[in-house]
């Protein structure tokens, strides 16, 4: 929503919102069964109005911002729990696209991993080729929580840590093991800490982001 010039302590600029950016364009609001409730209601205001108050101004800004939202949990249960708003839901789900867990679609793994594993090697290590055959069989039968992020993970850390031109079925074995301990993606580590930012917002302007 962005904010104006001594909107709040530290606000000493102003700052354009996500939908003033995206002005003409797409905005893509990933994980939106996350969203705090109050911001939920915000988000709502939004979409009916197609008008955005930057927090401390008192101006509304009018938008032309087409949405595309995900997420991976089951938001008609969520709503069922109170914990997303019905009518936020019916907003945004004019055109549903319901993609399979990685897990249900193992046909996809090798073009998938061979796909990143290109990209990976671009990067970093141009000389790595390909994975060994026993090493894509364990990607294929890995349980894959994480879905295509974690894929990326691994394929991120096989390509690290190898010395061949073929990944084999140890450093995959490794690196899947090395998932639960190991440090969030620069882009996860920036979403979560957007989050809390966002969170933090809300209790210090009593959710009184925008009007």
């Amino acid at each position: 929503f962005g904010h104006a010039r001594g909107a709040f302590t530290g606000a000493v600029s102003n700052r354009e919102g996500l939908f003033q950016a995206a002005e003409g364009g797409t905005l893509f609001l990933d994980e939106i069964g996350d969203m705090p409730a109050p911001l939920q209601v915000k988000l709502l205001r939004v979409l009916q109005e197609r008008k955005v108050r930057p927090l401390g101004s008192n101006r509304d800004i009018d938008i032309d911002v087409r949405i595309i939202s995900a997420t991976h949990r089951d938001l008609p249960k969520a709503m069922a729990r109170g914990e997303f708003r019905e009518d936020l839901y019916y907003r945004l789900n004019v055109v549903s696209l319901k993609i399979p867990a990685l897990a249900e679609r193992t046909e996809d793994i090798p073009l998938l991993a061979n796909h990143l594993l290109r990209q990976a090697a671009e990067r970093h290590k141009p000389f790595v080729r390909a994975f060994s055959t026993d090493a894509m069989k364990r990607l294929m039968t890995a349980s894959w929580p994480g879905n295509v992020r974690q894929l990326v993970n691994v394929i991120e850390q096989c390509v690290a840590l190898t010395s061949s031109p073929v990944i084999s079925d140890a450093l995959v074995e490794q690196a899947l093991e090395g998932e639960n301990t190991a440090l969030p993606t620069f882009v996860e580590a920036r979403n979560q800490f957007e989050l809390n930012y966002l969170r933090k917002l809300l209790q210090i302007t009593k959710g009184n982001v925008t009007h």
